[in-house]
């Protein structure tokens, strides 16, 4: 028959469980909370980081939209044709105070320049730009464009790419409602990508392998890596952000990696409408998860090795409750084997044990003085 396991191995493998499982369940439950509020933290961060962008983009071209309507309200209450060269110095003063205007001019109702910076295009017809036909009408913000008329008049920017601007154009009209011209604005498109890496680097650490692209309310990437520029984008985060739902999350992105994505929609600042752009901030996942999983490896470490230490202490308070228990058994197995001088040992470790070697040591002294009084009898 097989013999039973010790009472030394039960109460080791009972401790061991007692104490595995809920350090093991506190581990796991931790690590997975712990995990996911630092995933979630680090979403925030990017979508923090896209909020900033949108935020200081708006704020940005409201200031180019005041200024245009400053010159314009200023220009409505003087003849425009009156003095050329004093409304050229204006607009060239306004260029210089803010080099992301790339062109600044004034045309006629009928669309032909009459003053502008650094006599650019004077002359030239613009009736057809849009700039000028929704400048006409209306304060006007246009969308990222490839510069037409003045792409060989303007020096190509550092990159050699081609030129790109944001318009903003008013009409003038005189008091009586006559149309004075259309007052319009190139903006450089290198004010946004300034805009965008001033925000990143400001956030340091924080934005490590941060990148930002900006998407125009059509989808397209005006700004953002090579790779993507110009191309259309469709995102989880950023259909989400144009409905108004969560807005960050891990998604898998056209080159096929995975990267923790936050899309914040700009929305215009006073006066000025906004554009409908939307900023993406992207952090490669596993760079931004790489503290994460560190932290869940280290924690599921620090859990094992609880729960090994714990099996440790079990087995050696199993074996502290089990010595007089095995003392008094292989006492009692040497007075089995008829060895006289073997005693029970008489033990307090603990109650149970007590009784049990208390009662065990008064039962030896009985048979002992039994047995000793059979050996004094007279024979019969």
């Amino acid at each position: 028959m097989e013999n039973p396991r010790s009472l030394s191995t039960l109460l080791s493998i009972s401790i061991a469980v007692l104490c595995i499982a809920p350090v093991a369940g506190v581990s796991l439950l931790a690590n997975g909370t712990i995990g996911s509020r630092l995933r979630d933290q680090a979403g925030a961060g990017a979508l923090d980081l896209s909020a900033q962008i949108a935020d200081k983009l708006d704020r940005s071209m409201f200031e180019r939209w005041q200024d245009i309507r400053m010159i314009g309200r200023i220009q409505e209450t003087l003849e425009t044709d009156s003095d050329p060269d004093r409304l050229r110095v204006k607009l060239e003063t306004l260029q210089r105070s803010s080099p992301e205007y790339a062109w600044v001019g004034l045309a006629s109702p009928e669309g032909k320049v009459l003053v502008s910076t650094g006599r650019l295009l004077e002359g030239a017809d613009v009736s057809g730009r849009p700039w000028f036909r929704a400048g006409s009408r209306n304060m006007f913000a246009g969308d990222v464009h490839e510069a037409v008329l003045l792409a060989k008049k303007l020096p190509p920017n550092a990159k050699g790419d081609p030129l790109r601007f944001v318009d903003v154009a008013m009409p003038l009209r005189r008091a009586d409602g006559v149309p004075l011209g259309v007052l319009g604005a190139h903006l450089s498109w290198s004010w946004g990508e300034e805009i965008t890496a001033s925000v990143l680097d400001v956030r340091g650490d924080r934005s490590e392998s941060a990148e930002a692209l900006i998407v125009s309310a059509e989808g397209d990437v005006l700004l953002g890596p090579e790779d993507l520029t110009g191309g259309k984008l469709d995102l989880l985060s950023l259909g989400a952000a144009r409905q108004g739902g969560t807005r960050y999350g891990l998604e898998t992105w056209p080159d096929g990696r995975d990267y923790l994505t936050a899309a914040t929609l700009t929305a215009g600042h006073r006066d000025y409408p906004g554009l409908g752009w939307a900023v993406v901030v992207r952090q490669d996942a596993d760079k931004v998860l790489a503290p994460i999983r560190r932290f869940q490896w280290n924690l599921a470490l620090l859990g094992l090795g609880a729960a090994l230490a714990a099996a440790f202490a079990g087995s050696v308070l199993a074996k502290r409750i089990t010595r007089p228990l095995l003392e008094i058994a292989e006492a009692a197995d040497r007075i089995r084997e008829y060895d006289h001088d073997a005693r029970i040992p008489y033990t307090r470790s603990y109650a149970e044990v007590f009784r049990l070697s208390s009662a065990l040591v008064d039962l030896d002294a009985r048979l002992r003085r039994r047995v000793a009084g059979r050996s004094k009898a007279p024979a019969a």
